[in-house]
């Protein structure tokens, strides 16, 4: 008998073949008003946005080789149900605008067998989260009729389909995996996502960094060449070893010009947890550093400016950040809409009043989001970038007031959060010892510390 050969594969295109490929896996980041998002992704400016997103959401080397027919995936053996019914077994890959129907016709299933596989799919796990890159494994009996497939999804859920007497039928089965505790430690380049990466781990620990620090670190212009982090991630296992993903980020050290800033997650019995900073003063604070994801300053508070279209010195009590046209802005803290509109030079403008005397502006809006009297959360969504008004280019004139006064939102220093309880003191300062010991390097992994590390089967 002849041995089996998958179907040649269509050329793909050569931006297919990138590793970042286009936006079909990236989720949607804007929000509407009432949803909270913070300003993690400010990292992201460093690269440019729409590529630091594609690198966190995309699969990881999908355009890899696919692997030798000859040897069959590792998990097949610690599968239960039924025993393979095939000699052997050939990979697959899906592409963009692959469904599951039209890779299984590919590979010799007749458009009833494929609809039915499909079936039997849904019936254990949504078909629908399949992704670009994703591999799958047809098995073939002796006379080379399909016969099974199986895959392991993005949550490792492993699925197994096989033909039976009445149809076909499947199962699926979690893998076992364990959470360690990891330290990762770098310096900063040319940007905190440049730096993460080079140690060998996923842009996603450089967006939980900055989302830990985001109240006390503006990256899109505190971060300078030369700062160096440390971070200790709780790191999913499978157990043949490769990493799948992390889980809570336990403590954050990052040296910004010599000032390190601490962010450590400590969990209540209640089950509150939060982060907190090195004196135990929770790093939540009543404003974002920035109300932006991503962009950059381009100009910044001054009591006399060179207006760049009128041509005179005046002040210029804002900050003012470059970014795309519809980019979304949030709110710095949560308040209420005093003014929303349409407002001469200023173009389209909000008002938010904050409790102590605190008022934010966020000037030049293409579409604005919110009304008059709105009650607004931190992070929520108040607008977007634009041009409106007397302005040279889009940007986001983004301003803070108190009392009347105007302050530099790049320099004016919000009161820190709530401390932790006297309660609850002596536990967080443990705590934080062990875990500025293990960025120090001189902890030690303990896989099974519940608190840092535990199995799990799905």
């Amino acid at each position: 008998m002849r041995p089996f050969r998958p179907r040649a594969r269509r050329t793909l295109p050569d931006d297919l073949l990138s590793p970042f490929p286009r936006a079909a896996s990236c989720r949607k980041t804007t929000r509407e008003p009432g949803h909270t998002i913070g300003g993690a992704a400010a990292v992201l400016l460093a690269i440019g946005a729409a590529v630091a997103v594609a690198a966190v959401s995309a699969p990881a080397a999908w355009n890899d080789p696919l692997p030798d027919p000859a040897t069959a995936p590792p998990w097949v053996a610690a599968l239960e149900g039924p025993e393979p019914l095939g000699l052997f077994e050939a990979p697959d890959r899906l592409i963009f605008g692959d469904t599951l129907s039209r890779v299984l016709t590919r590979n010799g299933f007749s458009s009833r067998e494929a609809h039915d596989v499909g079936e039997a799919v849904s019936s254990v796990h949504d078909v629908k989260d399949l992704h670009p890159g994703q591999i799958l494994w047809v098995e073939r009996d002796r006379r080379g009729q399909p016969a099974g497939v199986r895959l392991t999804l993005a949550d490792l859920t492993q699925v197994s389909v096989v033909r039976a007497v009445d149809g076909w039928s499947a199962t699926s089965k979690g893998v076992k995996t364990e959470f360690r505790r990891d330290v990762v430690r770098g310096e900063v380049d040319s940007s905190l996502y440049q730096g993460v990466v080079s140690t060998g781990a996923t842009p996603d620990l450089a967006v939980m960094i900055a989302k830990a620090l985001e109240y006390d670190i503006d990256f899109h212009r505190q971060s300078r060449r030369g700062d160096t982090f440390g971070a200790v991630i709780e790191t999913r296992y499978r157990p043949d070893g490769e990493r799948h993903g992390y889980g809570a980020l336990q403590a954050v050290r990052y040296v910004n010009e010599g000032v390190p800033h601490y962010a450590i997650r400590f969990e209540f019995p209640d089950g509150r947890e939060g982060y907190y900073d090195y004196d135990g003063f929770a790093s939540r604070r009543a404003f974002l550093s920035s109300p932006l994801e991503y962009g950059r300053i381009t100009s910044g508070f001054s009591s006399r400016r060179l207006h760049p279209v009128h041509r005179v010195y005046r002040p210029h009590y804002g900050v003012d950040y470059g970014a795309p046209v519809g980019t979304p802005v949030m709110a710095t803290a949560a308040g209420v809409v005093t003014d929303a509109g349409r407002r001469g030079p200023n173009g389209n403008m909000v008002t938010l009043r904050h409790h102590d005397g605190y008022e934010t502006k966020y000037l030049h809006l293409s579409r604005i989001r919110v009304r008059k009297g709105q009650r607004i959360a931190q992070g929520d969504i108040v607008g977007n970038v634009g041009q409106t008004g007397t302005a040279t280019g889009p940007h986001l004139d983004y301003r803070l007031y108190r009392h009347g006064r105007p302050l530099n939102p790049s320099t004016h220093v919000t009161p820190p959060g709530p401390p932790i309880s006297d309660e609850y003191r002596a536990a967080f300062v443990a705590w934080r010892d062990e875990l500025v010991a293990a960025l120090d390097g001189r902890g030690h992994r303990r896989p099974r510390d519940a608190a840092v590390s535990r199995i799990t089967e799905e």
